[in-house]
């Protein structure tokens, strides 16, 4: 089977933060595309992090001086890697 990104992905390698249900989790930006996120997270993954799920991420180590949140779902969950899908934000085609 052959591979389904149709964007070039760059590897990262900073600090970042996965925002879930009220929760925040540190984690590492692996590696970043126009249409998602490869985060390696510090701690095992919780029960309640599902494929599908909303959920948010800050790229910088400081989530006060970050430019923007990230809304995304949870494409895939292959601990301690999440894959996550960016959504279009409001207004953008």
């Amino acid at each position: 089977m052959g591979e389904k990104r149709t964007s070039h992905r760059v590897g990262c390698f900073t600090k970042c933060f996965l925002y879930h249900d009220g929760a925040t989790y540190g984690c590492i930006l692996e590696n970043l595309s126009f249409s998602g996120a490869l985060i390696k997270m510090g701690r095992p993954l919780p029960d309640r992090l599902r494929q599908g799920d909303r959920c948010s991420l800050v790229l910088c180590g400081d989530p006060v001086i970050s430019p923007g949140e990230y809304n995304s779902t949870i494409a895939r969950l292959n601990f301690p890697r999440v894959g996550l899908h960016f959504q279009e934000r409001e207004g953008e085609a």
